[in-house]
């Protein structure tokens, strides 16, 4: 089951998307030794952002982990990978395949869920695929050979030489008007590559589509903050990733302060750590009765019923916690 859980994640990390080579490369590099991000940027020839983008992906699908703190945080291999590592060697033969194969390379381009927009040296679109023309609602024909700000607002010629005077490598959230009219959110990762050694520059966008998310995001961003339930969403690390108004207000904490904070930092409490730790060991949801949860001073918490509940992903592994707690009054959640 984990052979097949990675297969599809080394298919989708490395085949499905631009970067699978230097990915390759990461991994390959820190099959032999720890190494953190300038060490990596140093040996690969690329720049930082671009390996902390990449980096943050693997850590993200678990095939590396790290170790230390600030600088000297350094990642190696996840056990996961590192014991099935011939998963990722067959990959490099299929991804070189692909590249010798321009039609099969173009089929995959093709195929693949994500819009892809080629841009040359003047910012006008050369190529994008049957998701980019589903996206943006326009066909090939009535792009090729435009400017993308025909497209994408923010993509106008001195916004993307701005971005890319700052990096190779650019992510950022957008809002576009599709042809039909309807408004979408897209995730828009920008590339900077050359044609031809050094001399032809172009660009590619990697358009993802995140309009259905953004909606279903913003209700439950409603229903949260107007629950009067504390809520947190926490990684495995128990550092707060996601709080509602109601946790806010009753920690006396602005979201911004306990964002990217450690719950424990904020209000330690060995048994309650040791309970937080048990549900991710156990993988199963406790409730709490009137334990402390937040330890304010003079505050009063007899009444308080808190929970700690796992989420896992589709591999079936644990990605993070979610924390809520509400105070019984009569008998009913006040």
């Amino acid at each position: 089951m984990m052979m097949d859980t990675l297969k599809q994640e080394l298919s989708y990390l490395i085949l499905g998307q631009q970067g699978g080579d230097n990915r390759i490369k990461i991994l390959e590099l820190l099959k032999d030794r720890p190494y953190n991000h300038n060490q990596l940027a140093k040996e690969l020839n690329l720049n930082y952002r671009t390996i902390k983008h990449h980096i943050d992906v693997l850590l993200d699908y678990d095939l590396v982990v790290s170790s230390g703190e600030g600088y000297g945080k350094v990642y190696f291999l996840s056990p996961k990978l590192e014991e099935n590592y011939e998963v990722l060697q067959n990959m490099k033969t299929k991804l070189h395949t692909v590249f010798k194969s321009p039609k099969l390379y173009k089929k995959i381009v093709q195929q693949t869920r994500e819009g892809i927009i080629l841009l040359d040296e003047n910012y006008d679109v050369i190529f994008l695929n049957r998701s980019a023309q589903k996206i943006t609602g326009y066909k090939d024909e009535e792009l090729i050979g435009k400017g993308i700000d025909n497209v994408l607002n923010f993509c106008s010629k001195d916004n993307l030489e701005q971005l890319m005077a700052e990096d190779e490598f650019v992510e950022k959230k957008a809002e576009i008007v599709s042809k039909s009219g309807e408004i979408k959110n897209l995730v828009v990762s920008l590339y900077s590559f050359y044609f031809d050694g050094k001399k032809l520059r172009g660009f590619s966008l990697l358009l993802k589509d995140i309009t259905k998310e953004t909606k279903q995001r913003e209700i439950l961003d409603a229903f949260m903050d107007h629950s009067e339930v504390m809520m947190a969403y926490l990684n495995t690390e128990f550092d707060l990733l996601y709080v509602n108004s109601a946790y806010a207000k009753n920690t006396d904490h602005t979201p911004k302060e306990l964002i990217g904070k450690n719950h424990f930092d904020f209000f330690p409490n060995g048994e309650n750590k040791k309970i937080f730790n048990r549900v991710l060991e156990n993988e199963e949801p406790v409730s709490v009765k009137d334990q402390q949860l937040i330890n304010l001073d003079g505050s009063d918490q007899k009444g308080i019923h808190w929970s700690l509940e796992p989420i896992k992903n589709d591999g079936d592994e644990v990605k993070g916690l979610v924390l809520s707690a509400y105070q019984i009054s009569d008998g009913t959640p006040s």
